[in-house]
């Protein structure tokens, strides 16, 4: 299936998605930490809230319950919201863990689950974040449903916080055989959310970490925004507007380091052979393929989901 040539497709291409995963890694501080210390006697927490309070915590056997106790509090300010190097502190009260007064704590470098940090009078450590939730997206894909012989693709993006699930998927998928783009319903999706039993669907399932799961949920919503509001960036029934949706949320999950192994729709001969043998109704079916293909010690299994779901406090999943 050799493709059909769209003029300005490449520039488009560009214009719209291709900045989006060349950002540098832009920071979440909000949240709690944990310091990475191998073979310490206690758990050492450090808290970051949006209204610019820091705490530290400690876990330790002889604590209460086990609960964390705070030891130290302070009230912070980033030199740079999007890639901070220092972090200042200002503290009013005497602790044995932060200077009184002003002091900062170096940032090294970042990703979007860790951070390596220099607190005063200490080395290197590095933290990691701590995330109740757990994070997923599924690819999926099916072909031959369509009367051009292409079916539904679109990306699904979990979240489960507890065993609660919140669900989002938007591209193009199947009312009753017809081919329609929008926000998936749920009927549509569930019948991807397991491992496939033939070669005409494909599924991938990663796990993701938060920063990943807000940079694909934010494109998820811009283009169920672009559907409602009349201003998708082809006429309705293009494939060409589910390809944008899939290149951006696919390439955005490296944006923050290079976790995932994956393909670059970029429509350069030879480079992108899927552009360049595929008719675009097509390369959504071909990517998620070769994705899978890609990424399969990467994958998680049914049984591995079913886990991650059991493993959580008590409750049924929901679809939204």
């Amino acid at each position: 299936m050799k493709r059909s040539i769209y003029p300005f497709l490449l520039l488009i291409l560009l214009a719209v998605t291709g900045s989006a995963a060349g950002q540098d890694c832009e920071f979440n501080v909000i949240g709690t930490w944990k310091a990475d210390i191998p073979g310490a006697s206690q758990t050492v927490l450090y808290r970051f809230t949006p209204d610019g309070v820091f705490t530290v915590l400690s876990t330790s056997p002889s604590a209460a319950g086990g609960a964390p106790q705070e030891i130290a509090t302070a009230t912070y300010e980033l030199d740079n919201p999007r890639a901070p190097k220092t972090i200042a502190l200002t503290t009013t009260n005497k602790s044995r863990v932060l200077l009184y007064g002003k002091s900062s704590i170096k940032v090294v470098e970042h990703t979007d689950a860790s951070m390596t940090c220099m607190m005063p009078g200490s080395g290197p450590t590095r933290w990691i974040k701590v995330d109740p939730n757990r994070y997923f997206i599924v690819l999926a894909a099916r072909e031959k449903i369509f009367y051009d012989k292409s079916g539904p693709a679109f990306p699904i993006l979990i979240k489960l916080a507890g065993r609660e699930a919140q669900i989002d998927a938007v591209g193009t998928y199947s009312d009753h055989g017809k081919s329609e783009f929008g926000r998936v319903p749920p009927e549509a999706y569930k019948d991807f959310m397991k491992e496939p039993g033939n070669e005409s669907t494909v599924m991938l399932r990663l796990e993701l970490n938060s920063g990943q799961y807000e940079r694909g949920l934010k494109i998820l919503q811009t283009w169920d925004r672009r559907v409602r509001e009349g201003a998708l960036l082809y006429p309705v029934g293009n494939p060409l507007n589910n390809i944008l949706l899939v290149k951006a949320i696919t390439e955005t999950l490296n944006q923050c380091g290079e976790e995932f192994k994956l393909y670059k729709l970029n429509y350069l001969h030879p480079e992108d052979w899927i552009a360049d043998e595929y008719d675009p109704q097509y390369i959504p079916f071909v990517l998620f393929k070769e994705l899978r293909k890609l990424n399969e010690s990467r994958h998680v299994r049914d049984d591995k989901f079913q886990q991650a779901q059991a493993a959580l406090p008590s409750g049924q999943p929901q679809g939204n």
